[in-house]
């Protein structure tokens, strides 16, 4: 009889563990008006959105910034504001350092999509400046597509 016990609640507590870890996936994107605060992935690199409403934040969790030579390029933020319709629009910034010169770069970024667990983005990467003091931007960049998939 202890056997047949032991196995059942042992069952039981294995389906009580399962429903918890299903739980804690975030139900799939329908528009970009959802909470889209988590991780995603694109290509090596993770993001961290936070969602607070009405601005996110989107932070790299990988290695990002260098140090070349005398230049040195901060890890890449970006701020986001929902402007009421169904994309989100914003600010990729990142700050270039040469000593005690500092450039803060800007380029635009947008979401344009929001679906299932991916994000469709339209961005460019700041280049580092021409100049410091005052600071000198190459002309910008070509944007791009990137996906951000949900993890």
């Amino acid at each position: 009889m202890r056997a047949p016990a032991a196995r059942a609640i042992a069952a039981c507590a294995a389906c009580t563990g399962f429903a918890l870890c299903a739980c804690n996936r975030a139900p799939p994107i329908a528009s970009c008006d959802d909470d889209l605060r988590g991780v995603y992935a694109a290509d090596r690199e993770r993001w961290m959105i936070l969602d607070s409403g009405a601005t996110l934040e989107a932070y790299p969790l990988f290695p990002d910034g260098a140090v070349t030579g005398e230049l040195v390029s901060a890890p890449r933020v970006i701020d986001l504001e929902r402007p009421g319709n169904a994309s989100l629009r914003g600010t990729l910034h990142q700050r270039f350092m040469r000593r005690a010169e500092r450039c803060d770069a800007e380029v635009r970024i947008q979401i344009s999509r929001c679906a299932g667990d991916t994000l469709e983005l339209v961005l460019s990467d700041p280049s580092p400046p021409l100049r410091f003091s005052p600071c000198e931007w190459p002309r910008p960049g070509t944007s791009r597509a990137v996906r951000w998939r949900r993890e």
